[in-house]
């Protein structure tokens, strides 16, 4: 008996070890996978897979481009990459609202903070005229992949709500990505 319990104790300590710490992303999944798996089980209607993973996802790009945007708000040196900002920051907290908004009325777990926080990190350390052009670099690859996130759920999403909020939303992200080729174009050809 003694031995089974050291033998349950060490593989418990082993396996708790092993445990990598999750980003908020990956604990919304999962809690949203685990929400899917007892609503199967109990017959109770809950939100496609991919509808979820798209909110979980746009979530964590408001967040991204919110505090991005209120980064550059205060670093940037140029006046059309701060005003730019400005708005960015302004919408993107407003949409943030919009998807809390829509997850708690779907049931799902969004994540609290953005992933991305090496890219935070990264442009805090630049200065300058270095911080406007990597800002704005960071903007459009951001927006870029929202635009095709965004554009995959106006395609795919089954839940008429969520697609509506990726249709209502797309023209925004898309006027943000041009923007910021214009003014990328303009300081930096």
């Amino acid at each position: 008996m003694k031995t089974v319990s050291i033998f349950l104790l060490t593989t418990i300590f082993f396996w708790s070890c092993n445990q990598q710490p999750k980003t908020p992303v990956a604990e919304a999944d999962s809690a949203n996978n685990v929400k899917q798996d007892s609503a199967a089980n109990n017959l109770t209607v809950t939100v496609d897979s991919m509808s979820a993973a798209f909110l979980v996802r746009a979530a964590d790009n408001e967040l991204r481009e919110a505090d991005l945007a209120t980064l550059a708000e205060q670093k940037a040196t140029i006046p059309t990459v701060k005003s730019f900002a400005k708005m960015l920051a302004q919408e993107h907290q407003q949409l943030n609202e919009s998807v809390k908004e829509l997850a708690g009325k779907k049931n799902i777990t969004i994540p609290p903070m953005s992933d991305d926080q090496k890219t935070m990190n990264k442009l805090s350390t630049r200065q300058g005229s270095t911080f406007d052009k990597d800002y704005i670099n960071e903007v459009i690859d951001g927006h870029k992949d929202a635009v095709k996130r965004f554009e995959d759920a106006v395609k795919y999403a089954q839940d008429p709500d969520i697609k509506a909020f990726a249709d209502k939303t797309l023209p925004h992200l898309q006027e943000h990505l041009d923007s910021a080729k214009s003014i990328k174009a303009k300081y930096w050809k």
